[in-house]
């Protein structure tokens, strides 16, 4: 159980790679840790020539990419033996959502929730999320990494992260979020998570929020929408997420977020025993879980 704090001026971005329930392999966590670093340094030289939602999405990307995380590439597999993949955009200035649910042989679903940005349905799953992706020249793939459907076969859980997520500020204080996810292992077939909802994503003008965890906790306890609230109402993103963590200590979640306010605040929390994260601003890595 951790949460950091801290703030810095002009742009940034913090990413996430999830918050397992249970602590990875030591060379595991180094490896999430140091991949999140490379990725935050790569998307950050992004902001001054690209739109928020782009970023952020970037920066999805590259970890849907990236098979040690729970999404797209090595996403969880479920019950059925079948792949799902969901992921959410929202632009922090416009508060616009938009979100992809249990998309099939998707290896990239956060780019469908940004082509949604600008639709009038924003939110969609079957059959819709084949249909669209075929408009947006997206490849039909499998998603399932060899160790993974050994794994499966043998009903055992592959011992990784978490699902995905970005947060960034640009100069002019603006902010975005996303958020990306396999899921969970041996699901029931067209469970909904919490990564293409406002509890597990939310952008304002005042706050940006990703979590990560237990997405039926998550949505229980309304956490990004609510973090989001209290710093709406005016209290200090410090002392939001104090109230927050708390909270869910309290009620023994599983669950973690990042965050980052326009005043330039930001936030890391779990009460997971990890969460790999980095923060990144023009002078590089400002927080990160890589062991120093």
């Amino acid at each position: 159980m951790q949460l950091l704090s801290g703030t810095t001026q002009g742009p940034f971005l913090i990413v996430h790679g999830g918050a397992p329930s249970r602590m990875p392999e030591p060379e595991k966590v180094l490896s999430a840790a140091r991949s999140l670093e490379v990725i935050a340094g790569q998307c950050f030289k992004e902001l001054a020539s690209r739109a928020l939602c782009e970023v952020v999405v970037g920066a999805l990307q590259a970890l849907e990419l990236d098979p040690q995380f729970n999404a797209g590439l090595g996403a969880a597999i479920q019950s059925d033996g079948e792949i799902r993949v969901s992921a959410s955009v929202m632009d922090g200035s416009r508060q616009s959502f938009s979100g992809v649910i249990n998309a099939l042989r998707v290896k990239h679903p956060s780019l469908i929730a940004l082509s949604l940005q600008d639709r009038g349905s924003r939110v969609i799953s079957q059959p819709g999320v084949q249909v669209l992706a075929k408009e947006l020249n997206l490849p039909d793939e499998n998603l399932a990494t060899e160790e993974q459907l050994d794994a499966w076969r043998r009903r055992k859980e592959v011992g990784g992260y978490d699902t995905v997520g970005c947060v960034v500020r640009n100069a002019l204080g603006e902010l975005a979020a996303g958020t990306s996810t396999g899921g969970r292992s041996f699901e029931f077939p067209g469970r909904v998570s919490d990564s293409a909802t406002v509890a597990g994503n939310y952008a304002s003008p005042v706050v940006a929020i990703s979590a990560t965890g237990i997405g039926e906790e998550i949505v229980d306890d309304a956490l990004a929408a609510r973090l989001e609230t209290r710093c709406r109402d005016g209290m200090p993103l410090e002392e939001a997420a104090r109230r927050c963590f708390e909270e869910a200590i309290a009620r023994g979640r599983t669950y973690g977020w990042i965050a980052l306010h326009r005043n330039g605040d930001w936030v890391s929390a779990h009460t997971t025993p990890t969460m790999s994260f980095c923060v990144c601003n023009e002078a590089g890595t400002l927080a990160s879980s890589v062991p120093r």
